[in-house]
């Protein structure tokens, strides 16, 4: 089992993001001639992606991400995914090889009962509807992401969003100007969300730590 990962900026650097260059995940510090990248607005599996390829970078990101557990779903393993699809390939294979291979079998029509089968009816995934909103109103600006699913939604109805979510599942809300906000589904029932506006997001060196358990 993987230890918990935290990231950190040690050392804040007081530069005005406002007066950096935009780039195209971020924005481009002329004063330290770096790349920062804008991660107020990213899953923290994005984080870490970016941090695994890179152990040396300039981010800005919301004190609300700072200093806790990333979270970080699981992903299914792509070899074993090949090895059940071959398998269920063969499987198929052979199923169709005994059909071809097996008499056909002369019946009287008059003596068939014909068996009405109802159509099937495809089951969709649950989901639940999430109202986002802070002490100025309705929010329609945001992003709901599941993070235990790595499913993410932007699009909404006067601040309701709708997502794919079963029990248990981690769901993170991001907006800016907002700090970020992550609960855990325990049923499928509506539920409103109370933003809270956050200070200004920290701008510097990103420092990543495993935390022992």
């Amino acid at each position: 089992m993987r230890n918990p990962v935290q990231i950190t900026i040690p050392q804040p650097c007081h530069e005005k993001w406002t007066e950096m260059t935009p780039t195209n995940k971020g924005r481009f510090c002329a004063s330290c001639q770096k790349k920062v990248i804008d991660f107020t607005k990213v899953s923290d599996r994005e984080i870490a992606q970016a941090l695994k390829t890179n152990d040396k970078v300039c981010g800005r990101l919301y004190p609300s991400q700072l200093s806790r557990n990333l979270v970080i779903p699981k992903e299914k393993s792509t070899i074993w995914s090949a090895i059940a699809a071959t398998i269920i390939s063969f499987i198929t294979i052979g199923c169709n090889n005994n059909k071809t291979q097996q008499k056909p079998t002369v019946v009287q029509t008059d003596s068939i009962q014909v068996k009405k089968t109802e159509p099937q009816i495809e089951k969709q995934s649950p989901k639940i509807k999430i109202t986002v909103k802070n002490s100025n109103g309705i929010i329609e600006d945001a992003t709901v992401i599941n993070t235990t699913k790595n499913i993410r939604t932007s699009k909404n109805e006067n601040g309701v969003y709708e997502i794919e979510a079963s029990k248990n599942d981690v769901i993170e809300i991001t907006c800016v100007f907002n700090e970020t906000k992550q609960f855990t589904v325990t049923n499928n029932e509506d539920i409103t969300i109370e933003m809270i506006f956050a200070p200004t997001p920290d701008i510097g060196e990103v420092k990543i730590s495993t935390i022992d358990e």
